[in-house]
């Protein structure tokens, strides 16, 4: 959210976004504030709350009218709720006061928040100065104390939950500081803030702004029309439990087990069951197995669905985002279609998804993005909060995360797969752009042969919804990086305007091998967190820009990734594991990974050893030195420097061996080196090549050297976070990697439920349920 504030008067925010209602006449009371001091909801006896509630009384619109129904009172209510958290919420945060439609808002102060059902949250804190979340003197009105800006973050992390719990266009918040407030206005473009004014001498501006607002529509108010909650007992209710607990037959064998379990458990809360409208057509959904927590971006969330128009059929992926809606970005479906299409030169991309269905989501679109521009009228170009379009996309297939590999040799050979695909799809004339490790997963590819199940488990290279065609023009269609961070190669995190090419995505590629092999592998590192931390989130700042950290810069320079206190990262056999010898050679005592790791080190190595070698020299001073100059610099450094001039001719007549005196200057190759490297650096330019390098690990005599089962849990700690996230500023990528989560809590790698099910394919009207 860095850099994508907006800051406006309260009467051009009122006016943008809280229009009066038509024909009413607003109360006198909105002029009236009867507490004496700051709003303190943790205090029993606060009567903020009732002093709020004066001011919505028979406040109402139609839709809230027609959503509580007969049996329920109609209307709004704000409650304090900063004692006890929302038992269903996973995160356990509490909030200090909401408003609520009156027929779903906790009964008291002892309930806690509904997250579902929140129309506005309130943060309070005592000081008007210290715990003020914004600053308006700052450049991009963002504090600079560190108090200020956990409650910025705070406050943050609210709205991100409300967004995640609720299906929404944009979200309204309030902040109460001692006597001053701010009213917020969030959507995935940015955000757009009031300028804080003091809501004890005029608290008509707080009053008529929650009076207006609970006249309006719920559109108006942020709501998506495009979902709509199964109510129970309904034929569609009916059909969600009869799905979560019947299975799809096979030729008499279940398919799509894992499809059918997490759907089950995205049900479980009644009140999470949706129907959702994708290009005209619907779908069922509980609980989303993903929602990313990113605010300004694309907030994706994911669901396995029931397709209404094969509601017996497989379950589907359903994925919901807001997409970047730039000149020369094509949505993600017309990619999938294009590389679908069979019909056309290239044929059908194998390994990626299966197109159902997408659409965008009427006319939804962030306008935060307009708001900067109305500000700083002559930068338009310059605007750093993008357009977002909202956007659905349903394919066939569900996939098990990457982390589910069952040992080294199956994640290398998934990892080829991709390769492959992204392969086939830029020959076709599609480049991904977005390689990381929540874009990798893998599909379970069920049939049945003689009577016998049979699951073939391969990689699916998804969410392409960042690619570009090979044929379009260079020029950035976005004002930051493309990708996520930590999968991105070191020369595209230094070289920021640099397009990506084939060995881009190729090194990407290996630091997803990589993200994977730390993890869930042995080797000789002793903290996997720290490793984590410098090689993939690392970076290094300059010139008010982030480049690619010291630790990945080094490892791609010099061929070789280092260990605090190990050396050389090794991966290591599982205890009992012995390779049978190869010709007469012992048996190997390390890890065969670490020969692919090496020889893919090595053409990186190569790479940038070329990239700088062809670097301009760098340029010289001004001017030379007139003779009569130098003369006199020489006498005066003579003179400076006596006492070490006598001690070197001392040392010149003892018996040392003497340090060679180097010229610092750039590197030398001779004509026969620099053939080599490039030789070396072309293998990353050619999918071939690079397909051929992970197969010859599994030649015959190769692949008994790959132990079996051999993955460990994660070695990841639980509360693992990124020790600094500045850079996801300049960046386009999620704090925590991709717009899938990859840092989810594995536990029991043989036990635990996997978070993505198998993939599933139609089976042409055969698949039936029970």
């Amino acid at each position: 959210m860095y850099g994508k504030t907006c800051m406006v008067d309260y009467d051009d925010f009122m006016n943008r976004y809280i229009p009066p209602p038509p024909g009413k006449k607003e109360p006198k009371s909105l002029s009236s504030w009867t507490t004496k001091n700051p709003i303190k909801p943790e205090n029993s006896r606060d009567t903020g709350a009732a002093s709020i509630n004066r001011w919505l009384k028979d406040a109402n619109n139609d839709d809230n009218r027609a959503e509580a129904g007969s049996a329920h009172e109609d209307g709004y209510t704000v409650v304090v709720t900063a004692n006890k958290v929302d038992p269903i919420d996973d995160t356990k945060q509490r909030c200090d006061l909401s408003l609520y439609p009156t027929a779903c808002a906790p009964q008291d102060r002892d309930d806690g928040a509904n997250w579902s059902e929140i129309e506005v949250l309130f943060e309070c804190k005592p000081h008007s100065v210290t715990d003020d979340p914004f600053d308006e003197e700052a450049e991009k009105f963002e504090p600079i104390a560190e108090h200020r800006k956990e409650i910025l973050g705070q406050i943050m992390s609210y709205a991100a939950l409300i967004f995640t719990k609720q299906h929404r266009a944009h979200l309204f918040t309030v902040v109460l500081f001692g006597k001053m407030a701010r009213i917020i206005r969030w959507d995935h473009s940015g955000v757009v803030v009031t300028k804080k004014f003091n809501y004890f001498s005029e608290p008509v501006k707080l009053g008529r702004f929650l009076w207006r607002l609970c006249h309006l529509s719920a559109i108006q108010r942020g709501h998506d029309p495009t979902v709509a909650r199964v109510r129970s007992k309904t034929l569609d209710d009916d059909l969600m439990e009869r799905r979560a607990k019947k299975a799809i037959r096979l030729s008499g064998h279940e398919i799509g087990k894992h499809a059918r379990l997490l759907f089950a458990q995205s049900i479980a809360n009644k009140s999470d069951r949706c129907k959702i409208t994708v290009d005209g057509r619907y779908f069922l959904v509980g609980r989303p197995h993903f929602a990313s927590s990113e605010l300004a971006g694309r907030g994706t969330r994911c669901y396995v669905a029931i397709d209404c128009d094969h509601p017996n059929g497989p379950f589907v992926y359903l994925k919901d985002a807001w997409r970047v809606a730039h000149d020369g970005i094509e949505r993600e479906g017309d990619v999938l279609a294009f590389l679908n299409d069979e019909t056309l030169p290239g044929g059908r991309v194998d390994g990626v998804p299966t197109l159902v269905c997408h659409g965008d989501v009427g006319d939804q679109q962030t306008v935060s993005q307009d708001v900067w521009k109305a500000l700083h009228p002559d930068q338009h170009s310059e605007c750093p909060l993008k357009t977002h379009r909202h956007y659905r996309i349903v394919v066939e297939e569900v996939c098990l995360p990457m982390s589910c590999f069952k040992d080294a040799a199956e994640l290398v050979y998934l990892i080829y797969l991709c390769i492959k695909a992204h392969g086939q799809a830029h020959k076709k004339g599609v480049v991904h752009r977005d390689i990381s490790a929540g874009n990798v997963l893998i599909y379970i590819r069920e049939s049945v042969v003689d009577g016998q199940l049979v699951q073939e488990r391969v990689g699916i290279l998804t969410d392409w919804e960042l690619s570009k065609r090979t044929d379009a023009p260079d020029t950035a269609r976005q004002p930051d990086r493309t990708g996520t961070w930590q999968f991105m190669s070191a020369y595209t995190l230094d070289h920021l305007n640099e397009p990506i090419c084939i060995a881009d995505e190729i090194e990407a590629f290996f630091h997803v091998l990589l993200f994977y092999a730390i993890r869930y592998l042995r080797h000789n590192i002793y903290d996997v967190g720290d490793f984590m931390h410098t090689y993939f989130d690392g970076f290094e700042r300059g010139n008010g820009e982030y480049y690619c950290g010291e630790k990945k810069r080094t490892a791609m320079n010099h061929g070789v990734i280092r260990v605090a206190g190990s050396g050389r990262l090794t991966f290591t056999l599982p205890p009992g594991f012995t390779p049978p010898a190869i010709g007469g050679s012992p048996p190997r005592e390390t890890h065969i990974l670490n020969d692919l790791i090496d020889s893919l080190l090595e053409l990186f190595r190569a790479r940038y050893t070329l990239h700088e070698l062809s670097k301009p020299a760098p340029p010289l001073g001004d001017a030379g030195v007139h003779p009569n100059q130098a003369s006199a610099h020489t006498s005066t450094h003579r003179g400076r420097f006596a006492g070490m001039r006598q001690d070197l001719a001392v040392l010149h007549g003892s018996n040392l061996a003497g340090t060679a005196r180097l010229q610092h200057v750039r590197p030398k190759v001779t004509p026969e080196e620099r053939a080599q490297l490039e030789t070396l650096a072309a293998q990353l330019h050619n999918h071939k090549e690079i397909e051929y390098l992970y197969a010859s690990f599994f030649v015959d005599e190769v692949l008994q050297q790959w132990p079996l089962q051999d993955a460990v849990p994660d070695q990841l700690p639980k509360d693992y976070r990124p020790k600094n996230d500045a850079h996801a500023s300049a960046t386009s990528r999620p704090v925590t990697g991709s717009k899938r989560t990859v840092t989810e809590d594995e536990g029991d790698r043989e036990q635990q439920e996997p978070k993505r099910p198998a993939r599933l394919t139609r089976a042409s009207g055969k698949a039936q349920l029970d």
